[in-house]
């Protein structure tokens, strides 16, 4: 596959529309092998062009939801321009690449394996476009810190599925993902069999990491999809414990199935993903603790 998408260059997003931060877009990259074409979005950190400075590289699906409402279908996104801007500000900078989904063909590229009534099943298909053509040009434009440890990929809902689906078909390429609220129930228990035999049967690195969270209230008209939510996040946080994975993971019991709730819970996962899943154990000389007292 790779070589036969045609990039061209990154220019300025339209600074009328309030997206906060260096936002760019690459307009109509053609995709033959999912034909479709498609616009590219990439955020930079403040100051990436005053240094020669590298940063770690955040891919996310749905990118149309990410950072203008103009383009989001819900009129809502994730602001992850604000989350991105926040953490650069406390000294976590990285890069955030925003890949749009098929405006018809979403669930295709998202799941591995189709749902009984309603399809899907391309999301090889779509990893490899991921992979073998996207992150090599993204390397070769932008200034990424490369390999799995600088290299993330997050989604909702089948991006969720996606991430997940990615982030174990290829863990030589993305060292973590960041799973928000997965519909694991679409691709059923194929995915979820693949997913606990991947998990059992490769070796584990020290930079995997997977952040995970689900809310309580993701499909309130449908009692059976929304307890399958909870149920499948929690049977493959089960998992990646058992694995040894490190994994944060979230319950958010209110929480409906929206661009809103992701976009509050986006700032404390890129956080994690970036760096708190690497943070050191605590000094063995803070003195021994007093009968019912923490050390301090």
């Amino acid at each position: 596959m790779s070589g036969r998408v045609r990039f061209g260059q990154w220019s300025p997003y339209r600074r009328d529309r309030g997206v906060q931060g260096d936002l760019r877009v690459m307009q109509e990259v053609h995709v033959p092998s999912l034909g479709r074409t498609t616009d590219l979005y990439a955020w930079l950190p403040p100051g990436h062009d005053e240094h020669e400075r590298r940063y770690p590289v955040v891919y996310l699906h749905d990118g149309g939801n990410l950072f203008d409402p103009a383009l989001s279908y819900s009129g809502a996104t994730w602001r992850a321009d604000q989350a991105l801007g926040a953490l650069s500000a406390r000294g976590l900078d990285a890069i955030a690449v925003g890949v749009p989904c098929s405006p018809t063909a979403r669930a295709e590229e998202y799941t591995p394996y189709p749902h009984p009534e309603s399809g899907g099943g391309r999301a090889d298909d779509y990893v490899d476009f991921l992979v073998e053509d996207l992150l090599p040009a993204v390397d070769r434009t932008l200034p990424t810190l490369t390999g799995p440890k600088s290299t993330l990929v997050a989604g909702s809902s089948l991006g969720g599925v996606v991430s997940m689906h990615a982030w174990t078909r290829r863990p030589d390429v993305f060292g973590g993902a960041g799973v928000f609220s997965p519909a694991f129930w679409w691709p059923g228990r194929p995915m979820l069999d693949d997913l606990q035999e991947r998990l059992f049967s490769w070796p584990h690195q020290p930079h995997q990491r997977v952040y995970l969270d689900v809310g309580g209230r993701e499909q309130p008209d449908d009692a059976a999809i929304e307890a399958a939510y909870v149920r499948d996040a929690e049977l493959v946080l089960g998992w990646l414990r058992g694995a040894g994975v490190p994994v944060r993971y979230l319950f958010e019991s209110q929480a409906h199935h929206a661009e809103s709730a992701w976009a509050e819970r986006l700032p404390a996962a890129l956080h994690w993903l970036l760096s708190g899943y690497a943070v050191p154990a605590p000094p063995r000389d803070a003195g021994p603790a007093r009968e019912g007292v923490p050390p301090s």
